[in-house]
């Protein structure tokens, strides 16, 4: 994996959208970045760019370098990506998503959840909520009434084992690269 791979998927993860982080990278000369002209080709409204320019700051993966004013009066901020801290950033995501996930599955080796029938996005409750919650109608949904069905523990660990050991091998590939 490249350098520019890396800051993609760094930007990415904390922006929640892969082709937006490539344009960011793409259309950055130097990695350097002028918020006004790239607002105009991310097409993206100026209080959500600046959101997500912070939030990438706030991980470090962009730096305000400041601002100036051009022959117009209007106000160029300037921001630099901070390539350097890609690969630390996204091993150090990875290691907390596993610690992540290894509590859920402890959580769910350990519990008992009821989902709706109906429809699973609906609620999920542990045991002892569906018993405070139990009325003479049974175990039902509280939004709409369904019944509530036994969560499969054994597939959503399953699930869990698969991602841990997909960001473990990702965790050996990144670790395993000269920095």
């Amino acid at each position: 994996m490249n350098e520019e791979d890396l800051v993609v998927l760094a930007l990415a993860v904390v922006a929640r959208d892969l082709s937006l982080a490539k344009k960011m990278v793409h259309f950055a000369s130097d990695s350097v970045i002028e918020e006004g002209e790239m607002q105009e080709k991310l097409k993206l409204p100026p209080t959500e760019l600046r959101q997500l320019l912070y939030r990438m700051q706030d991980s470090n993966l962009v730096i305000q370098l400041g601002t100036k004013e051009d022959e117009a009066g209007n106000r160029l901020t300037y921001w630099r990506i901070n390539k350097d801290l890609a690969k630390s950033f996204l091993i150090r995501r990875f290691e907390e998503t596993v610690e992540l996930l290894r509590r859920r599955k402890e959580e769910e080796s350990s519990g008992e959840y009821y989902i709706c029938a109906a429809d699973p996005t609906h609620v999920r409750l542990s045991f002892d909520e569906v018993i405070s919650r139990m009325d003479e109608s049974g175990l039902v949904c509280p939004i709409c009434g369904a019944m509530l069905e036994p969560v499969d523990k054994e597939r959503i660990i399953e699930e869990i084992d698969g991602m841990v050991k997909t960001l473990e091998k990702a965790l050996e590939i990144l670790e395993g690269e000269v920095s």
